[in-house]
C-alpha cells in the first residue's frame, strides 16, 4: 500500500480552474499527483540526458582514437566475413528468365 501524505499547496487560480475543468471533483488530487509524477520523470530524464552528453563530450577524443585504431580490423572483418549479396532478379536475368512474363 502506498503511504500518502496530506499537503497544502498554493497554486494560481487559473491553474486550479484548468484542473477543475480536466478532472472530476473527487479525482483532482489524483490528477495533480499524475501531473507531478510526469514532471518529475521528465526532469530526471533531462538530468540523465545532460549527464550522458557531458560524459560523451569528456571522452570524445579517447573514443575517436580507439575507433581509429580498430577501424582497419573492422574493415577486414566486414570484407572477409560478410556474405556475398546475391540479387535473385539479376541471377534470373543471367539465366534468361523474363520476370515481366511470369507471376511469381
Amino acid at each position: 500500500m502506498v503511504t500518502k501524505e496530506k499537503v497544502t499547496l498554493t497554486l494560481p487560480a487559473d491553474l486550479m480552474d484548468a484542473v477543475r475543468t480536466l478532472a472530476p471533483p473527487r479525482r483532482q488530487s489524483q490528477f495533480i499527483t499524475e501531473a507531478i509524477r510526469y514532471f518529475v520523470a521528465e526532469q530526471q530524464r533531462k538530468t540523465l540526458r545532460e549527464r550522458l552528453i557531458a560524459g560523451y563530450a569528456t571522452n570524445v577524443k579517447a573514443d575517436a582514437t580507439i575507433a581509429a585504431e580498430w577501424s582497419p580490423l573492422e574493415d577486414e572483418v566486414w570484407q572477409n566475413h560478410l556474405p556475398v549479396y546475391e540479387d535473385p532478379v539479376y541471377e534470373d536475368e543471367e539465366r534468361g528468365y523474363d520476370a515481366s512474363n511470369s507471376s511469381r
